[in-house]
């Protein structure tokens, strides 16, 4: 029996440590203690340029052979024009509109087809690479099943063309311009088996896309061990309780930009908070919107342990993020007995607060702040009670034994 495995994800590396590509080492780890697992990815470590950085070629990261495939160079001006062309065609302006409440007939605008080219739209968007998806037309027969990552990208919507019949897709969708793109129509299609990542995401999928009713699914998500997060020192410039996180992309689409203005008005207006900090984790790539300073702290790219070292001794983890299929740290945090504040406008992450009944949520700048002031005027006996039903949220619901199961079933129906 062929028990051989692909899981194609646009980025893979010990460096990348938050969103798809985090999920999908993590899955791939799991996996590998039944099935001969793959990776199939780009040489690429950033999301922006998608610029070659590790070699090309195969490469063994925890035991699993990782396959990497060289990027053709992007086309950022092109690139540039389709985006606004995207935005354009949806009237998408989140600041001007609460589209999360609003009905999905509303962005189905009729457009030329000869305006805007869906595939060339991929190959511009990035990651693009025609020698990975050239090693998967080529070798798809030994392979029992392909595992995409990310219903975004060149990878897994011409891929999965190839392998139809043995493909489960992890959409990680959320509600964004690029989601409605009539060309995404393929990839949902497309899927032999569908994991999502939440009840939320599957219900979205399902009214934009109403095909996928019929495609099997489930609703899987990630797991978590006790075991998977370690503690350790915390760096010299920060103290225990005195800082609040974010860990993630540093990019506008997450909401970071609103972040940072938010917390610089709340250091302006509440003067007695003067040593605290805020410390973002991750790729900063708001160039000069954003600067070191003595109120906010750039750590870049860190391993694992010093993350979780972060989160364990923040005042809370800060998501700001409009579009969330699932948010991995948030529930990192939750297990690491971390309070969680979110932005409200976020279905998926205001769903793990609601259904934890723990952690704060804001839409306005006024909200932020009395979210920030009610950690870090909150007593430890509180903390102590609201950490423990944050732990247990997550342990009941995002069990590895349960999710590994369900991944079982689901390779074993293809």
């Amino acid at each position: 029996m062929n028990d051989k495995i692909a899981i194609v994800v646009q980025r893979y590396g010990l460096e990348i440590n938050g969103g798809a590509e985090l999920h999908a080492r993590l899955l791939a780890e799991k996996l590998s203690n039944t099935y001969d697992v793959e990776i199939i990815t780009t040489s690429a470590i950033e999301f922006k340029f998608w610029d070659n950085y590790y070699p090309e070629g195969v490469e063994i990261i925890h035991d699993i052979r990782v396959r990497r495939f060289k990027t053709l160079k992007k086309d950022v001006p092109r690139f540039r024009k389709l985006s606004k062309a995207v935005c354009n065609i949806y009237k998408y302006n989140t600041r001007k509109l609460n589209l999360l409440n609003f009905p999905y007939l509303f962005f189905k605008r009729q457009y030329s087809k000869k305006a805007f080219n869906f595939n060339e739209w991929l190959e511009v968007q990035g990651p693009f690479s025609t020698d990975l998806i050239d090693f998967i037309k080529e070798k798809k027969a030994d392979y029992k099943t392909f595992i995409f990552f990310t219903y975004l990208y060149h990878p897994t919507n011409i891929g999965i063309r190839e392998v139809s019949e043995k493909s489960i897709l992890i959409p990680t969708a959320h509600d964004e311009p690029q989601f409605y793109l009539d060309g995404y129509a393929q990839v949902f299609s497309s899927a032999k088996y569908i994991m999502y990542n939440t009840q939320t995401e599957k219900d979205l999928v399902e009214k934009v896309y109403p095909q996928t009713k019929k495609t099997e699914s489930e609703i899987a998500g990630i797991g978590f061990d006790d075991y998977d997060l370690t503690i350790s020192k915390l760096p010299e410039n920060l103290h225990p309780k005195q800082y609040f996180v974010y860990i993630g992309r540093i990019v506008k689409d997450k909401g970071c930009v609103m972040m940072i203005e938010y917390f610089n008005n709340f250091k302006k207006t509440y003067p007695e908070y003067k040593d605290l900090k805020l410390v973002l984790v991750g790729k900063n790539s708001l160039d000069e919107q954003i600067t070191q300073g003595e109120d906010i702290i750039l750590t870049g790219f860190i391993d694992d342990d010093l993350k979780n070292t972060l989160l364990a001794n923040a005042c809370a983890l800060i998501m700001p993020s409009f579009y969330e299929s699932l948010s991995l740290v948030t529930l990192e945090a939750m297990l690491l007995k971390t309070p969680v504040i979110v932005n409200k406008n976020c279905d998926v992450l205001y769903s793990h607060i609601k259904k934890s009944e723990t952690g704060k949520s804001f839409t306005d700048n006024d909200e932020f702040s009395q979210a920030l002031i009610f950690y870090i005027q909150q007593k430890q006996s509180d903390l102590v009670l609201e950490g423990n039903k944050a732990r247990n949220y997550v342990l009941k619901n995002y069990s590895w034994d349960v999710i590994i199961k369900k991944f079982n079933s689901a390779i074993r129906s293809l």
